[in-house]
């Protein structure tokens, strides 16, 4: 099977599936499933989500494979596509974690506050994120979010580490900033 991080075996299927070869695509598909898989099961934590991510990630390819330029590398392409699948999964999965918990026991009002400023803020961060460069995005995902060490995140996205943490920075401040522009209220109350 040719390997997604050698986009020269890759082209002719890419290239065949872009001009409509199902058989191309086919190819293609079961060429990207194990990387795709493996990214998916380092995203989610859990197998059974992994095959959904798996499975959505490879129709999202069929459906954007004719916006693929080649300017990037293949394997580049796919792991933010399977980066952005995985983590819409992750906000779907705890938003309805949120609204089962709440509906299992009455909360106090402590709680009720809690748990509305937490919700507030994860959604905030997430919501500034989204608004993020792709590659500040990307580095805050790996490194905030998935927990990975600046050399680690360095190693994943072919970069130096210093790159890595001056992306890390300027993501964070950004997001520290519209927060504090547009919720400095909200802000103050979570600190005290």
């Amino acid at each position: 099977m040719p390997d997604p991080d050698d986009r020269s075996d890759l082209t002719p299927l890419i290239r065949g599936a872009q001009g409509g070869d199902r058989g191309a695509f086919g190819r293609l598909a079961s060429a990207i499933q194990n990387k795709v898989r493996g990214w998916a099961e380092n995203f989610t934590q859990d197998a059974d989500d992994a095959d959904d991510v798996t499975q959505d990630v490879l129709i999202l390819v069929h459906r954007r494979l004719p916006q693929f330029e080649g300017k990037s590398r293949f394997s580049t392409w796919l792991y933010t596509i399977t980066r952005n699948v995985a983590l819409d999964r992750r906000r779907r999965t705890h938003r309805r974690e949120r609204r089962l918990e709440t509906m299992d026991a009455p909360p106090d009002s402590t709680e009720i506050r809690d748990a509305f400023d937490e919700t507030t803020l994860t959604s905030l961060v997430l919501k500034y994120f989204d608004e993020l460069p792709a590659r500040q995005r990307e580095v805050f995902e790996l490194s905030d979010i998935q927990g990975l060490s600046a050399p680690e995140v360095a190693e994943r996205l072919g970069m130096k580490a210093v790159t890595v943490r001056a992306n890390l920075f300027k993501a964070r401040r950004t997001i520290r900033q519209r927060m504090l522009e547009h919720h400095s209220t909200l802000l103050e109350e979570y600190r005290s």
